[in-house]
């Protein structure tokens, strides 16, 4: 069983704007000295990968001059691939497709997502429950702005004010056995679809929580990375 590390740094990131104008999402500097993507390879060293593909798109020169530069740093083990159209968060997994055997291992980064989660555990984690794929999910919460009316036809049965609900989300972390990879086709296909047929044709996905996770996907967000608590 061989080791494989993907980040996916191809997206436009939009919802940046203007910061992406500039510079796309996985090269923009984040606490420590360090570029956003550095944090998703620093993640899949320990798990000894063959190799580290950093997958681009959008403003592609750039990432690729970035990964010659940090190639220094990791002895070679990054390796740019450049796609010329956007392909959805797993549709651009396909050129590994004929590169992996079936109980290979292909762990997924995307790259502008913080997260604090040790590959290592997780890995055996998927490996030990026999699972086809694992997502990297993180307990999340979000208190709605109204109070909350339990109800039965027309009776009021009790009143929640504001209550949290809480639920669990993708981190953008996967891991995923090598043989899920022949269901892809080389077309466009999101995350959330590719899981939903990897279920429907009756693998095996579970969920690893972490207890950290930042997407810098807004100006927002971006600012709460420098400004904790702010």
């Amino acid at each position: 069983m061989a080791v494989f590390g993907v980040v996916l740094a191809a997206g436009r990131g939009e919802r940046l704007r203007p910061i992406t104008l500039y510079v796309p999402k996985p090269l923009m500097p984040i606490p420590g000295g360090r570029l956003a993507m550095q944090d998703a390879v620093e993640r899949l060293l320990p798990l000894k990968p063959i190799r580290i593909y950093i997958v681009a798109h959008y403003m592609a020169g750039l990432i690729m001059d970035a990964v010659k530069h940090l190639n220094l740093t990791y002895n070679g083990l990054l390796e740019t691939v450049i796609h010329d159209k956007l392909l959805g968060t797993a549709g651009h997994l396909y050129f590994l497709s004929n590169l992996v055997k079936d109980d290979d291992i292909v762990v997924v980064e995307n790259g502008d997502v913080i997260a604090d989660v040790n590959m290592v555990d997780a890995v055996n984690f998927h490996l030990g429950k026999g699972l086809d794929m694992t997502i990297i999910g993180y307990r999340a919460g979000f208190q709605l702005r109204y109070g909350v009316l339990e109800t039965e036809d027309y009776n009021v049965k009790a009143w929640v004010e504001k209550p949290t609900i809480n639920f669990t989300v993708s981190t953008g972390n996967y891991i995923i056995k090598g043989k899920l990879l022949r269901l892809l086709n080389g077309g466009f296909i999101d995350m959330n679809d590719y899981v939903n047929l990897i279920i429907r044709e009756g693998g095996r996905v579970g969920v690893y929580l972490v207890n950290k996770f930042i997407d810098i996907g807004t100006v927002d967000d971006y600012l709460k990375l420098w400004c904790p608590g702010k």
